[in-house]
């Protein structure tokens, strides 16, 4: 009897770790860009993360017209998980459209949506492009450059998106991020900001604002506790404002940090303990970290020059796990540089930046998938 027990935990043991084998080889992490291809079809690039850096899959076409460029701050591609299925989206704003993909999460190959790209909800030609962001993998929110307008998008289990909402906003949408609760949708015009609450329900926003800013508000990152938000300015030197975000949407600011150790400072990302502010310098090809404290302070850390000479520095993306941040650079080719993080501590990678593809100088945007998320 004790030699079938035994015998009985061993295939236990056996078919358990068979079936571990397929999640393990599942967790793979992958960066996902907008090419923003010059005067031609626009393109995506995946790309594998690797102990050595990244490596290219492959790039596919969208199916839609490139914008040919970007506002410095936007983030044109998302990710999502649905129940069945993991989402990327790329915008269009040559044509205002947004294409759809399934990732295979084993190996970072796209397919494309039946119905893919769809339509933003405006039609023309947008040449800074076409902001993207998440909320609750339930809605896409697309900001219409062109048009001075956020679309709402529903995020189906297959990635498709249903047809659009579109709400008119007092400036045009620049950064965009929603809040990890899910509850609002936080704007940045480059100037003022915004707040909306979302109704997942209707497929509605409530504009709550828009609030002044002491400069021109471009990018956006929130932190865990969805009231801290930071806005990055695309200024002369590095500038970064803290709004507090209250619970029934309103905003005010709270602290208003600048230094002069690198010029223009439109993207901002949290470290995962939300301890550190990284910040990317447009126009020096730099990465400043700010140390990050209560009620909003900032404190200089230290500024990393990029390797490769990028002609601009420019969005932010960081894996699900690991110390590790991800930063486009334009340049020819486009390249995604790799820098590694220790509280305020930077080091880039040897081998940095790693090059997607050419196209032309035109400003990429990129996602991680999976993302990293805050702790629910």
């Amino acid at each position: 009897m004790k030699g079938m027990i035994k015998m009985s935990w061993i295939l236990c043991l056996a078919i358990t770790g068979a079936g571990l084998l397929p999640a393990t080889a599942r967790a793979q992490q992958f960066i996902y860009t907008n090419n923003n291809n010059y005067d031609t079809g626009n393109t995506t690039t995946a790309l594998q993360v690797a102990g050595a850096g990244l490596t290219v899959i492959n790039t596919y076409s969208t199916g839609g017209a490139s914008a040919g460029g970007g506002y410095f701050a936007e983030t044109s591609v998302a990710g999502a998980h649905t129940a069945s299925n993991t989402c990327l989206f790329v915008s269009n704003g040559g044509d205002s459209t947004i294409s759809a993909f399934t990732v295979n999460t084993g190996t970072g190959v796209l397919t494309p949506v039946t119905g893919s790209p769809f339509s933003a909800g405006v039609s023309g030609d947008q040449q800074y492009g076409i902001g993207l962001t998440v909320g609750k993998n339930k809605a896409l929110f697309a900001g219409n450059t062109g048009f001075e307008s956020i679309s709402y998008l529903g995020i189906q289990a297959n990635c498709s998106l249903s047809a659009a909402t579109v709400i008119n906003t007092p400036g045009s949408p620049d950064g965009m991020k929603v809040t990890p609760n899910g509850k609002y949708l936080i704007a940045a015009y480059l100037g003022s900001v915004d707040a909306f609450k979302i109704d997942y329900s209707t497929q509605s926003l409530t504009e709550t604002g828009p609030f002044a800013a002491e400069g021109a508000a471009a990018g956006v990152e929130i932190a865990c506790d969805n009231a801290t938000v930071y806005f990055g300015d695309a200024t002369t030197n590095i500038e970064v404002e803290v709004f507090r975000l209250m619970s029934d949407g309103q905003m005010s600011e709270v602290n208003n940090f600048s230094s002069n150790d690198g010029v223009n400072s439109n993207n901002v990302l949290l470290s995962s303990d939300g301890k550190t502010l990284y910040v990317s310098s447009t126009m020096s090809n730099q990465i400043t970290s700010l140390a990050a404290g209560s009620g909003g302070s900032l404190t200089y850390g230290s500024t990393l020059t990029l390797q490769g000479a990028p002609q601009y520095s420019l969005g932010l993306a960081a894996p699900k796990s690991g110390d590790n941040i991800f930063i486009s650079e334009q340049n020819n080719p486009e390249g995604i540089g790799v820098v590694m993080t220790k509280g305020t501590s930077l080091q880039e990678k040897s081998g940095s930046p790693f090059p997607v593809e050419d196209n032309g100088f035109d400003p990429a945007s990129l996602t991680a998938v999976p993302e990293r998320v805050c702790p629910q």
